[in-house]
């Protein structure tokens, strides 16, 4: 991804009010659970204390506001994160098979801000790509890929995965479901929507595979786009000037490590 200084990227955050008769409103015991919530990673992970409100609200909507797993759920994300990317970030040259494929863009933004990948399947080869890279590493660079392409005030993103092409080469349902557990354990609360486009026949086979590793909210999150409806669905959260040309906007696909993403690389 291209460096963009371009002021950084913010978490969205919201404060707590009060209702009329004097009770806490749902921010207010939001901000009660995150304080707990602080407290109880000081216990298991003190360098990680002082994260930011935002990050920590996400891992307590995933767990149901559920202060002790949500605090084991982001202790054990900045354990991985400490072993697995310990720059923060996951240098281009770490996964370098994945980028030479081509087969993830990053252009433009829905119309709540949320920035939007297209993911080419049909580049995508099951038999060729490492699975450690492809499992530990590559995701992590997306994400936080998405994440700092998002406008200020932001937290999820949207996807685009084309199935246009696909072949038996193409179908993957262990990495598929590696990509999955990645988002709901490390990048909580992060994934706005999931169209899949262009949907083939053989895919559904493999799909039966993965879709028991998908948890309930994840599955609310995706779309599965009738053919003929492709622009229509689309135009409804992204407006045609960001709806890349190949689905009837006027935007070119941009491969991800090419996108003028903002601060990128992140500093540690």
């Amino acid at each position: 991804m291209e460096a963009l200084e371009d002021g950084k990227n913010l978490e969205a955050e919201t404060g707590g009010v009060r209702t009329g008769n004097g009770d806490m409103g749902p921010g207010v015991m939001q901000q009660e659970s995150v304080l707990q919530m602080r407290d109880f990673i000081a216990k298991l992970d003190p360098p990680s204390k002082d994260v930011d409100d935002a990050t920590l609200k996400r891992f307590l909507r995933a767990r149901s506001n559920k202060v002790e797993k949500a605090g084991k759920m982001f202790a054990e994300h900045q354990k991985w994160r400490h072993t697995f990317v310990p720059l923060g970030y996951i240098p281009e040259e770490e996964v370098k098979n994945e980028l030479e494929a081509k087969k993830v863009f990053l252009q433009g933004h829905d119309k709540v801000g949320r920035s939007i990948s297209v993911i080419l399947a049909c580049k995508h080869d099951a038999y060729k790509r490492n699975y450690e890279e492809f499992k530990r590493k590559y995701p992590d660079y997306l994400c936080l890929g998405l994440c700092f392409f998002l406008k200020p005030g932001h937290e999820k993103f949207t996807v685009i995965l084309d199935l246009k092409g696909l072949k038996y080469k193409n179908l993957d349902p262990r990495g598929w479901i590696s990509i999955f557990d990645f988002l709901q354990a490390y990048y909580p609360e992060r994934l706005g929507r999931l169209f899949i486009v262009h949907v083939p026949i053989i895919f559904w086979g493999a799909w039966k595979i993965v879709n028991p590793f998908i948890d309930k909210v994840t599955k609310e999150k995706i779309i599965f786009v009738d053919e003929k409806k492709i622009e229509s669905i689309l135009l409804e959260e992204i407006e045609k000037d960001q709806i890349p040309e190949t689905y009837g906007g006027t935007l070119g696909l941009v491969p991800i490590q090419d996108a003028p993403t903002p601060n990128w690389p992140p500093r540690s």
